[in-house]
């Protein structure tokens, strides 16, 4: 089935597909449907092998996720309820996926799991911030802002902060951020949670140091998930069995692995081949191999299992049919989530457990611009109109019995137009209709200075607020309110 998904645009917006009203019968009906013995997945019944996957994962979720909330941990007979992100600094559309699945946890009883997909890598060393000098719109800018050196990409799991010794990019970010938002007209949650990153573990890798601030702010606003890195899930029996039996069964695997990828395309005309995931070569598996630290390759039959990292698709299907009971996806996880349906319902024969889609925007509160896409629309109108229809835009004053002409010989050389084959007739309506056009023209010329300004600070006021009203801003960017009450709401 082909969903659409559209990320909200309006302040405050929300998308949420299935409704949250319909996920507790959802959770429900998931948890009967993947309760079977039926199905056998890495030398187990699905429900053994689901039943160790969450007791070793919730295991070392309490010995990662440090503090008191977590010793005894929510009920074991509760359903388990999952996220998922890298460990960057996401803009909220995707941190408020955190609270609303301790809020649906709070509802049904249940345990949330966030997973740190700390296997992913980290692609970029810098912050965008808009930039501005108040009531300029020419002067509205995003300006990039490194936190530290950029070597390439590396997974999360791997990447240390590398500019210590030399400038302490990473140390000095938050107060090297300042002139940025000076004139912002508050403070953002950057200067006072930074603190956290820096005085972390000296040893502790970049994805840590923000997962340690954001996990402080969830806790500070009332929001306590459990957490467990991917490196350390893919370390579990569960996993390794998981990862075995597709490896023992490889080929057909790998059949219903890329067909499910080529229903996507043909289904959402996608002519990526990398999109939403390449296909798998012959002999090739649907996982990472960590070769060495900071380095993985492609992963074979004959890799070890224990050096292996799943790749997007492989760890939602790890966590939706042998881990949880419930995943709650952002706009493009859920998207990518039909190929895994296709393999979870072609490859193992089991129909696939229902998750939901959920977005938000919030917009930093800047000062914006007063024009609309409205008013870009209609000042671009008026100057084509001015060129190439003037007879629409004459004052009234100028409406004597001689323009009255000029408009009804334009009226009726536009209503009669000659047969095609007449081409002579058709050359000299078009020149009849140019030689109107222009002395009409000539009525509205002083209109069109004006118009042209218009247009030009309308275009430059709808770009200035394009870059203002952006939804994929940094957490860190947000003032705590009203950062914090929209968040809280999804509890």
């Amino acid at each position: 089935m082909v969903r659409q998904y559209r990320a909200p645009t309006a302040d405050g917006a929300v998308l949420a597909e299935p409704s949250f009203d319909a996920l507790p019968a959802l959770v429900e009906a998931n948890r009967r449907s993947l309760d079977r013995t039926g199905v056998t997945v890495g030398g187990l019944p699905l429900r053994e092998l689901r039943a160790r996957a969450r007791r070793e994962a919730l295991e070392l979720a309490r010995e990662y996720t440090e503090g008191p909330a977590f010793r005894a941990g929510p009920s074991a007979e509760g359903p388990l309820l999952l996220a998922g992100h890298q460990p960057e600094l996401s803009h909220p559309g995707v941190w408020v996926k955190n609270f609303a699945l301790n809020g649906l946890a709070r509802k049904l009883d249940g345990t949330p799991l966030n997973l740190v997909v700390d296997n992913d890598t980290l692609k970029s060393t810098a912050l965008r911030f808009p930039t501005f000098r108040r009531g300029d719109p020419a002067s509205v800018r995003l300006e990039s802002l490194t936190f530290d050196t950029f070597s390439g990409e590396v997974p999360y799991e791997d990447r240390g902060t590398e500019d210590a010794e030399r400038a302490c990019a990473f140390d000095s970010f938050a107060r090297r951020a300042e002139p940025l938002w000076s004139n912002w007209g508050y403070e953002p949650l950057l200067r006072r949670v930074w603190p956290d990153a820096v005085h972390h573990k000296p040893t502790a890798t970049i994805g840590e140091r923000f997962a340690v601030m954001r996990r402080d702010r969830e806790r500070a606003w009332g929001c306590h998930n459990l957490e467990l890195p991917v490196s350390r899930l893919s370390q579990t029996d569960a996993f390794g069995r998981f990862a075995s039996h597709v490896l023992a069964d490889l080929p057909r695997f790998r059949s219903a692995y890329n067909a499910a990828i080529r229903a996507y395309r043909a289904a959402n005309d996608v002519r990526s081949a990398n999109h939403p995931a390449p296909e798998l070569a012959d002999g090739e598996a649907p996982f990472w191999v960590r070769t060495a630290k900071g380095r993985r390759g492609r992963a074979t039959a004959a890799s070890d299992v224990k050096r292996l990292r799943p790749r997007a698709l492989t760890l939602t299907l790890f966590a939706r049919l042998c881990l949880g009971d419930f995943f709650i996806h952002g706009i493009g996880g859920g998207k990518y989530d039909e190929v895994t349906d296709a393999i979870v319902r072609d490859y193992f024969g089991v129909e696939p457990p229902a998750y939901q889609v959920l977005s938000a925007t919030i917009h930093l509160p800047l000062p914006a611009f007063p024009s609309t896409a409205d008013d870009l629309r209609r000042a671009g109108r008026r100057l084509r109109d001015l060129r190439w229809n003037p007879q629409h835009r004459l004052p009234p004053e100028r409406r004597d019995a001689g323009v009255k002409a000029l408009v009804d010989t334009h009226a009726a050389l536009a209503a009669n137009e000659p047969p095609y084959a007449n081409h002579a007739a058709r050359r000299e309506r078009f020149r009849a209709l140019q030689r109107v056009k222009e002395r009409l023209r000539a009525l509205v010329a002083d209109q069109v200075p004006g118009a042209e300004a218009e247009l030009r600070r309308v275009r430059s006021e709808v770009g200035a607020n394009a870059i203002l009203r952006r939804r994929d801003y940094a957490w860190v960017l947000y003032p705590e309110e009203p950062l914090r009450g929209f968040l809280q709401r999804f509890l």
